[in-house]
């Protein structure tokens, strides 16, 4: 009996050890899985304050935006100065560049901003989010959102052209003395992420991918004394050279405009719609008038000038057949927004449907010598004020 007693005590003694085990197992098991749990959240803290450095002028720049004392609006905006004005969209605004400033207005009409830039020969291009300054023949280029600078940047030989991309990419194309030119890709920090030049080419054109990864050139180059034009793309993480390379004829190359369908090619003789991804010619068709004016976007219309000096503007289909012609009188004028076409003359503004049907017709109060649309309002230049107009 005391055998059994003292049996029984060793196994309650036994079990109370091993159920203490249990619950020690149990503990060290809970903890290890919140030690785990706490540096998960510590790693994805890290992750997003990392994030937040890398992205934090995009961050803090619509912050800036909100915060920002605009001052008065109204139209007509009274311009300063009396010197020759650029116009041009920013977005939901609207920019003004002249020989000294840049200027930003929102839709409202208030200004912005106002800065001095100084260059000798200022061009613009802009897109939604940011507008690109530089100087003709100079080496500065700038980069510019609605409210200041973002950057400001040179290169070593003299600047030919440059062009913006969708975001904050900038192309810079410069006069070598050791190559005929050379292209520049520069990232929204100003720092270069590519370059390409070649002895045998001299870059006319560059057009931007709808991703930004991928940038198109017309090249012109020459054998046996003949002009030959070719469209080019590169890819921006490849700097090995040109994905593809596509004759173009022995036409000046206007303009490259990437659509919906593929890269709308206007050269002096003609046009061409290329493949994005191959570079194969899909459609193409010769002009018999020269063009006068190519108001770009996905419609692909072209205003061109007979013999006779009259003007046309057509629109071409996806065979590059001419799908609509309408003739005009002077224009001064003609732009492309979303689907539509408007042409501005010195006395009204008419917008266009892609059949080239009439849906808007709009008297003018003044002779007015460029137009862009933003919304659905129409910002009209003068020689000393910008008007606007709903459609």
């Amino acid at each position: 009996m005391a055998k059994n007693n003292a049996a029984k005590g060793r196994q309650g003694a036994s079990g109370a050890v091993s159920e203490r085990n249990n619950i020690n197992k149990f503990r060290k098991k809970r903890a290890a899985r919140k030690l785990w749990l706490n540096l998960g959240i510590l790693t994805l803290i890290i992750l997003v304050m990392i994030l937040v450095v890398i992205n934090w002028s995009r961050i803090i720049a619509p912050l800036k935006d909100a915060a920002l004392d605009v001052g008065k609006g109204g139209f007509p905006v009274d311009l300063p100065g009396s010197t020759d004005y650029v116009l041009d969209g920013l977005g939901d605004n609207f920019c003004l560049l002249t020989d000294t400033y840049f200027y930003t207005y929102n839709s409202d009409g208030a200004m912005i901003a106002n800065v001095q830039h100084g260059m000798q020969n200022p061009e613009l291009c802009t897109n939604s989010r940011r507008a690109l300054i530089y100087d003709r023949r100079g080496r500065e280029f700038q980069l510019y959102s609605r409210t200041g600078e973002v950057f400001s940047a040179s290169v070593d030989d003299t600047i030919d052209f440059a062009e913006i991309s969708n975001d904050e990419r900038c192309a810079v194309v410069t006069k070598s003395t050791k190559y005929s030119n050379c292209l520049y890709i520069f990232n929204g920090e100003g720092k270069q992420i590519f370059r390409w030049a070649s002895p045998a080419y001299l870059i006319d054109r560059v057009e931007f991918s709808d991703d930004d990864n991928s940038i198109y050139a017309a090249v012109c180059g020459s054998q046996n004394g003949e002009l030959q034009y070719y469209i080019m793309r590169f890819d921006l993480d490849n700097a090995d050279g040109s994905v593809w390379q596509t004759y173009a004829g022995e036409h000046m190359v206007f303009s490259l405009e990437y659509t919906n369908d593929g890269i709308f090619v206007v050269t002096a003789g003609g046009a061409e719609l290329l493949d994005r991804d191959s570079g194969e010619i899909s459609a193409q068709t010769t002009f018999i008038s020269s063009v006068a004016q190519i108001p770009g976007g996905n419609t692909r219309a072209l205003l061109l000038k007979d013999s006779g000096g009259s003007n046309v503007l057509t629109v071409y289909g996806d065979g590059l057949e001419a799908a609509a012609a309408e003739s005009l009188g002077d224009v001064t004028r003609v732009v492309s927004s979303g689907d539509s076409l408007y042409v501005l003359t010195d006395s009204e503004l008419t917008k266009y449907d892609q059949q080239l049907n009439v849906t808007g017709n709009y008297e003018l109060d003044d002779v007015y010598s460029d137009v862009t649309i933003i919304g659905g309002s129409a910002y009209l230049l003068c020689y000393n004020t910008v008007q606007r107009l709903e459609l």
